[in-house]
């Protein structure tokens, strides 16, 4: 706690000086906290707190839906960040956040050694720099470089934009429809003088807007671990937009190469969702679909790189062990058909209300694909600027899928939030 408090308050310290050598004032908008350096730099600085509320009944210790005692507990996030805008086209960004806890994103109240505070060393969730410019080709492009976060298309198959990854991102744009990004991402290190057992991505993006509202896309991701043998390909193809009210988004990702040695790389996943706006009500359909293995190799099993995020169910999907085997696997060896209506009721007060069907892919010990079915729901309220107070609320009834002791989970969750 001592050294996380050091750090803001040696932050800020640093940053008030600056403004005060300089005592230069730039017109600002309100909405922003900024401070502005000689020239032509300008500092902002940026940050969000994050108190959470939840109860959970029968998740069991291994995070399967058995038979539990209930669970409550508080926890807490903190986000604090600078942005030095050098010149128009030299930018870097630097965003702590408090350190990890149990749930990867977040310390629980009381934790041991911290005195009943939720604070921890803290990570730098972001630290890049970039450089922009038209010299190089007579067209917008630039060199972005360190850890920032990352994600591809509809994030069925690749997702670090919680907390980011290592890379190198060169961009164009040579025309104001289309930018081409490539990357080259670290997602493991391993032992920095042993070649071989780092994991490295290389990406490809095309990004096409062929009228304001409606976009496609197509990136390819080539991962290479020697010392596993991965040599492992995912290419897919992203649309979404708005067509006359009728919003829409759809993805394919296809998979292959070799995920190890002597195994090969058969997965594939396929998203698609509509929604369609009559104020204050929007409906929604969508539908997921992630293959799994039917032998037990593993070949066909469609793989995910995603972090500790909600996409789809605030209990499946989000608290409990999947159909893939493990948590957090997005669509993996998972279906989802999906209902849901959101309702603006007034210009701050939202809800939400979603029921899914959800059933394994496979199951490679020959048993029942049922998986079950959840219902959430959530509210969200802007108690006043920046300031939101939301609550969550899922029951999933656990399919055969999970043998016949499974038992209904209930999650409850409820949180605000305070961004500046």
């Amino acid at each position: 706690m001592k050294k996380f408090l050091a750090i803001i308050l040696g932050t800020i310290f640093v940053l008030s000086f600056a403004a005060t050598a300089f005592a230069i004032h730039a017109e600002i908008p309100s909405e922003t906290q900024a401070v502005v350096a000689k020239g032509t730099t300008q500092i902002t600085i940026d940050g969000e707190l994050r108190v959470r509320g939840w109860y959970t009944k029968n998740i069991d210790a291994d995070g399967f839906p058995a038979e539990s005692s209930s669970h409550a507990w508080y926890d807490e996030r903190i986000r604090l960040a600078v942005d030095a805008k050098v010149t128009p086209n030299v930018e870097g960004y630097v965003q702590l956040e408090s350190g990890t806890g149990p749930r990867g994103d977040a310390y629980v109240w009381g934790t041991p050694g911290f005195n009943s505070f939720p604070g921890a060393t803290p990570q730098f969730l972001q630290a890049w720099m970039m450089y922009s410019g038209q010299g190089l080709f007579g067209f917008p492009s630039g060199l972005k470089i360190g850890h920032m976060p990352l994600y591809l298309g509809q994030k069925q198959f690749f997702d670090h934009s919680k907390f980011g990854d290592d890379a190198i991102v060169f961009f164009m744009v040579p025309t104001k429809e289309l930018e081409i990004d490539l990357l080259t991402i670290k997602f493991l290190e391993g032992n920095k003088l042993v070649n071989g057992d780092d994991l490295d991505g290389y990406v490809g993006i095309l990004t096409y807007k062929w009228d304001p509202k409606n976009t496609v896309g197509l990136n390819y991701t080539y991962l290479n671990q020697s010392s596993s043998g991965m040599k492992e390909s995912n290419i897919e193809v992203v649309a979404n937009g708005d067509v006359s009210g009728l919003t829409y988004k759809a993805s394919l990702d296809l998979q292959f190469g070799d995920k190890a040695d002597g195994v090969k790389a058969k997965g594939y996943g396929l998203g698609l969702g509509l929604g369609y706006r009559f104020d204050p009500v929007n409906l929604r359909a969508s539908f997921a679909y992630g293959s799994g293995d039917s032998d037990g190799t593993g070949e066909k099993s469609f793989d995910t790189f995603l972090g500790g995020d909600q996409y789809y169910t605030l209990v499946y999907d989000y608290n409990v062990v999947t159909a893939a085997g493990a948590l957090h696997t997005g669509i993996s060896n998972t279906t989802y058909y999906n209902l849901g209506v959101d309702f603006m009721a007034t210009k701050d007060l939202t809800a939400s209300l979603d029921g899914y069907l959800i059933r394994a892919s496979k199951n490679f010990t020959g048993g029942d694909k049922d998986a079950g079915w959840e219902a959430d729901a959530k509210v969200k309220y802007n108690v006043a600027k920046n300031l939101a107070y939301q609550v969550d609320a899922g029951y999933f009834k656990a399919g055969d899928f999970y043998g016949p002791d499974n038992k209904g989970v209930t999650v409850l969750r409820h949180m605000i939030t305070l961004s500046f």
